[in-house]
């Protein structure tokens, strides 16, 4: 089986680390020790114990001093031991404790800040949750941890971190939904110290082992594999940095023939280029980056091929994390960058030589296969003459009902003008008759607002003849009441004769 796919290959995995002018190799021991190798260029010391037990995984990084930094779970508790001494030391007080959780998997990467990032798993499998942590290092205290995702599920998600100039972080991981595995990218900004939200990155069939980096035009490169009806295959995405004209990610490209187990695709550097690399079996098989390309060059091959967790840096100081491959069944100083680098450069001549030998029957068979292609050519010709033929027979065809069509447009643009003209003559005669009618109303409010005028300087008068009228009833009936007083004592006896007069004439019944 190969190693990255043992269940603990991602907890306890070699991590070199390479500054100025120290090395370190830190890697599990046999017995669960945690061990720590230091180097300066080709000259290794022995190992020593840097932690009795190591049960929970490791991840270790650089700060931007060079300064080594090791982080440790076990049991839910997160460890950080800085510049560790010469000697086994102890664990110090946890700085952060996850309760009923699994975490696993510690991705741990520094910027030119000095701010040290950790991202990691934890999964509560009775509730069948996850989350995505993420807690930085600054200032010298651990901050709260931020959430980044999280979801139903018991899956461990296995991320990749990548920094780029501007210190941000980028996160690519799987999240597993209803079964299916699905890539998602987010961005750590440190400016606001936020997520940014995810970019879901649609694959063909469901992700693993992604791996991200940048290189110097800050372009992201992004790999991982994935299972096609029992084959496996590599895929790739590119997004453009700053200075691209098209934004996002491109397509996923298969860059892989079809495989018989799962491979691990990462991407290493070596002597400042960099490839992408993936093991299957005992071969290692690289592209390296050259300008806007993807170069092939022969693979190599390994007795016993060991992988490493490597932390460096660039020539322009800027924090690198990637895997590389060595041989060997442990790490030892044999791991160190320059021996390495050797034994890949005598690999390379000898496979050039022993491929040389071949190059003239490629050569016989090449020229066979271009015989083979010009009679394919010459038959082509032929189908395509004929598809010619045909297709200047549709050709005439639809343009015979293009002409048709553009009659029977030409006859309905017509109909639609004589109709548009029609309804404007109607618009220009019903505003004439709106506006005589418009007219007519306002002459005929006018004269009515006159007659109200005269109606009212009537009504007016006859108020003013009805109040002197009054005026002259009370008077007449004040000089009656005078008159009456005066007069009533006179005519007493002649109203009474009057009465008798009239009983006589009207008798009472």
């Amino acid at each position: 089986m190969p190693p990255y796919l043992e269940e603990d290959f991602f907890l306890k995995a070699p991590c070199l680390l390479a500054a100025a002018d120290l090395q370190y190799l830190v890697s599990p021991g046999p017995g669960g020790e945690l061990l720590l190798q230091e180097g300066a260029g080709s000259a290794w010391g022995k190992p020593r114990t840097l932690l009795q037990q190591c049960p929970g995984g490791y991840s270790a990084s650089l700060d931007k001093a060079g300064s080594l930094h090791l982080l440790t779970v076990e049991q839910g508790r997160f460890y950080h031991l800085c510049s560790p001494a010469e000697r086994a030391v102890e664990l110090p007080a946890p700085f952060y404790r996850e309760e009923g959780k699994e975490c696993s998997r510690l991705l741990t990467i520094g910027d030119s800040r000095g701010a040290l990032h950790l991202v990691h798993p934890a999964v509560d499998r009775p509730a069948e949750r996850w989350w995505l942590l993420h807690h930085r290092h600054f200032n010298g205290t651990w901050e709260e941890p931020r959430v980044i995702d999280f979801g139903r599920g018991t899956a461990e998600s296995y991320g990749t971190l990548a920094l780029d100039a501007k210190d941000r972080l980028h996160l690519v991981y799987c999240a597993v939904n209803e079964g299916d595995s699905l890539l998602c990218h987010r961005r750590f900004d440190p400016g606001n110290a936020r997520w940014s939200s995810a970019t879901l990155l649609p694959a063909s069939s469901p992700a693993a082992f992604p791996s991200l980096t940048l290189d110097d035009e800050q372009n992201l490169h992004l790999l991982w594999s994935a299972a096609v009806e029992d084959k496996y295959y590599l895929y790739y995405r590119f997004r453009g940095g700053p200075g691209k004209r098209k934004p996002g990610w491109t397509p996923e490209t298969a860059i892989s023939p079809a495989l018989a187990e799962a491979p691990f695709p990462f991407f290493t550097y070596r002597s400042g280029d960099l490839y992408i690399a993936w093991l299957e079996g005992g071969s290692l098989f690289r592209y390296r980056f050259a300008g806007d390309q993807w170069e092939q060059i022969p693979p190599r091959h390994f007795k016993e091929v060991q992988l490493l967790r490597v932390c460096s840096f660039s020539l322009e100081g800027r924090p690198l994390h990637y895997w590389t491959a060595l041989e060997g069944d442990a790490p030892a100083a044999t791991a160190a960058p320059a021996a390495a680098s050797h034994a890949d450069l005598e690999s390379d001549f000898s496979r050039l030589d022993r491929y040389s030998g071949k190059l003239i029957g490629r050569i016989a068979d090449l020229s066979f296969t271009k015989e083979r292609l010009q009679e394919e050519v010459k038959s082509r010709s032929r189908e395509m003459l004929l598809l010619s033929q045909k297709s200047e027979k549709r050709e005439l065809q639809w343009r015979k009902s293009l002409e048709e069509k553009d009659t029977e447009l030409q006859k309905l643009q017509q109909e639609l003008g004589q109709i548009i003209r029609n309804l404007k003559k109607k618009i220009e005669r019903g505003g004439r008759a709106g506006e005589a009618e418009r007219k007519r109303f306002l002459q005929s409010i006018d004269e009515h607002k006159a007659g109200q005028r005269r109606l009212e300087s009537a009504l007016r008068e006859k108020e003013e003849a009805i109040t002197r009228l009054e005026a002259r009833c009370l008077e007449q009936r004040r000089l009656i009441e005078e008159l009456h007083k005066e007069q009533a004592p006179k005519h007493r006896p002649v109203i009474r004769r009057f009465r008798e007069f009239w009983e006589q004439i009207f008798p009472r019944k």
